[in-house]
């Protein structure tokens, strides 16, 4: 497995990119302290000199317990005060698998060089500003008008009831059955017959293994260690095979249907009554003949304003508010900037 060298900073200085060897700061000279972390420039090239290969695989540093500063492994002896390792604790190391979330700084697997931050908030502050301009568009805004016209309309539908010819599955009550006859009511799916076809199919079959580099191991001493996994290698292999297929036919579900009369209110004219400002709301007259009876009763009430700037508008309204606005009124609209409906902003109780 291949061993690349890290680099750190200095703490101390702030001096960054020290080689991982280097226990002491080449600015500064003070020793690398405990809790300095390691990390791996993208461009790394891989170890091959012998005896620093051979100071890799050693072991983790250990930490001076009397003054902090770090030691080899292969040393007996503190660098920085000259104690004893004794109990000294080693430096940690740490694993990331490239397919995981990193557990460590971001920097600890980056080059040097720090995130440029213009460019990380650009497309967060362009989005947020697109949204805010869509709301302020899509945002309220009150104006003053005036109510300019009113218009309503009413109608009566007049009904009639009369004799009508019909057919159903069944005869309803009041019905006067005619005739009867037998009609396709549905359909259902027969099985007929199976064709012979051909279709090409795949299977994956396993040729070998692969080795690959997964991840990186800080070793706790200033060196990375590549960290290899191993995955089945696959092939597709394609072949044609021979399959029934069904086909199926309609096949007509028969069913007795109805011919019958029977007698009902049926929609037969409509009288309307239209008017403005200048006239009051009313029904229209209704004349009822024989078999006849009024039905379902129609009003719509509008009124359309303009405003300062010679725009006109238009609501349709309940007939509470068509009888409360008169023409020429102020009154208060409330609409998007964007155009769409309109609505009267109502008056407070007691204003």
């Amino acid at each position: 497995m291949a061993i690349r060298e890290g680099r750190w900073d200095c703490p101390t200085c702030g001096n960054a990119g020290l080689p991982g060897r280097d226990l002491a700061c080449s600015g500064c000279g003070n020793r690398r302290p405990e809790g300095v972390r390691f990390y791996l420039p993208d461009d790394a090239a891989e170890v091959t000199d012998a005896a620093r290969l051979a100071q890799a695989r050693a072991g983790a540093d250990w930490i001076c317990e009397h003054c902090g500063v770090s030691a080899r492994a292969s040393q007996d002896r503190c660098p920085g005060c000259g104690a004893e390792r004794g109990s000294s604790p080693r430096q940690q190391t740490h694993e990331h698998r490239f397919d995981e979330p990193a557990k460590e700084p971001v920097r600890a697997l980056a080059a040097t060089a720090p995130p440029k931050r213009g460019r990380r908030w650009k497309g967060p502050a362009a989005l947020v500003a697109i949204v805010g301009g869509l709301m302020w568009w899509n945002g309220p805004v009150e104006v003053t008008a005036t109510v300019a016209a009113k218009d309503w309309s009413r109608a009566i539908e007049v009904q009639e009831y009369r004799t009508v010819q019909e057919e159903d599955w069944s005869v309803p009550q009041g019905g006067r059955q005619k005739r009867s006859y037998r009609a396709i009511r549905d359909y259902r799916q027969v099985l007929d017959h199976y064709e012979t076809k051909t279709r090409q199919v795949s299977e994956r079959v396993q040729t070998g293994t692969r080795t690959y580099t997964c991840g990186q191991r800080d070793m706790g001493n200033g060196y990375f260690e590549d960290v290899t996994c191993t995955e089945p290698e696959y092939t597709t292999n394609y072949r044609n095979e021979t399959y029934q297929d069904p086909v199926y036919r309609q096949e007509p579900i028969y069913d007795t249907k109805y011919a019958y009369e029977i007698e009902k209110w049926l929609p037969d004219d409509t009288a309307w009554a239209r008017g403005d400002a200048a006239k009051e709301p009313a029904w229209p007259a209704v004349r009822i003949g024989r078999n006849e009876r009024e039905g379902a009763r129609i009003q719509r009430y509008v009124l359309r304003f303009t405003d300062d700037d010679g725009k006109t508008y238009e609501r349709e309204v309940t007939p509470d508010q068509f009888a409360r606005y008169r023409q020429g009124q102020p009154v208060k609209l409330r609409k998007k900037r964007g155009g769409g409906d309109v609505e009267i902003v109502e008056p407070q109780a007691g204003t």
